[in-house]
């Protein structure tokens, strides 16, 4: 399927994007490590097309890191160690890097074991959850995650259903492959946006109304909660916007059996599935993740189109903060 680019998208080279983001968060209070981790892994977003999640982001990152809503400088710690589990205390700092060291304990562990889960607390938004489902991936393990909040309250509005009762969890499954694009089902487990559709929806299509809302429980409880955030204390953060919480599983596949032969039979599904007729109005038959991976191999050579929204916004981050613009010098 093609990529719709806006008229007045300009491309930017991801390299000039990785510099720009990484002295913006450095410039607000971030090590010159967890600075450049973060901005890789916004790049890396805004590469395969998920816009909401790259560089776009700065434009909140910037303002919880200088109005002291986020820790830029985290003490992280290791709250619970066991052969197949872990607990990670942020400390109040960036999700990104809980969230990485999470997945790098459970690819250790998994490794080890077949099996691992980890779960976060306390720290801010973890970004993409794709992003940790990918760097599992290079070790051959197949992953599932999801990210949710903390401090959950009965809704308050006068027309509040239980659709109102979660917000918006992320979730992800990664599934290695033997060559071509990896399976990475990157989703929100809220399928409709606009509220004011939900009559509307219930009638014409009410699996789609009842599937997402048990997604968006699930995701809240496992993730939002499992890690020890159900207690009073943990509902009144020293770090207004570290109420977040992540949890991802990983499980050795090799350990199970054959991993060439499932990776090539996956890849062989995978091939053959996007080998037959395209959907209705669309022109090319993708499966999750195979239309972003395609994105990446082009925009790394080709650019990241960005709107001149995108392009203005981070314009004004670089004012606000005294930062240049490396694609303008």
């Amino acid at each position: 399927m093609p990529v719709y680019i806006p008229e007045d998208a300009r491309r930017i080279m991801p390299n000039l994007l990785r510099d720009f983001a990484t002295e913006a968060l450095r410039k607000v209070g971030l090590p010159d490590g967890d600075a450049a981790l973060i901005a890789r892994y916004l790049v890396e977003v805004d590469l395969r097309g998920v816009a909401s999640h790259g560089t776009r982001q700065l434009r909140r990152y910037v303002a919880e890191f200088r109005e002291g809503r986020i820790n830029p400088q985290p003490q992280i710690v290791q709250i619970m160690d066991a052969p197949s589990m872990a607990i990670f205390d942020g400390d109040g700092g960036a999700g990104y890097l809980l969230a990485t060291r999470a997945t790098e304990a459970v690819i250790e562990k998994a490794k080890t074991n077949g099996i691992a889960v980890a779960s976060t607390r306390n720290h801010g938004h973890v970004g993409s959850a794709g992003i940790y489902a990918r760097l599992a991936l290079t070790r051959d393990l197949a992953t599932f995650c999801v990210a949710g909040g903390i401090a959950w309250e009965k809704p308050t509005r006068p027309d509040a259903t239980v659709w109102d009762a979660m917000s918006a969890p992320p979730m992800c499954f990664g599934i290695p492959t033997a060559e071509g694009p990896p399976f990475v089902l990157d989703m929100n487990a809220n399928m409709l946006k606009d509220r004011s559709k939900l009559a509307e929806a219930l009638r014409t299509f009410p699996d789609f109304i009842f599937k997402s809302l048990g997604m968006r429980f699930t995701s809240w409880f496992l993730a939002g909660i499992l890690a020890g955030t159900a207690t009073p204390e943990s509902h009144r953060p020293k770090f207004s916007s570290a109420t977040r919480g992540f949890m991802i599983v990983a499980i050795d596949v090799a350990q199970l059996g054959d991993l060439e032969a499932y990776k090539a039979e996956i890849s062989r599904i995978l091939r053959e599935s996007r080998s037959l007729n395209p959907m209705p109005g669309l022109s090319s038959a993708e499966v999750p993740g195979s239309l972003e991976w395609q994105r990446e191999q082009e925009r790394e050579q080709s650019g990241i189109p960005l709107t001149e929204e995108h392009l203005d916004m981070l314009q004004h981050i670089a004012t606000e903060i005294n930062v240049p613009i490396p694609w303008e010098s």
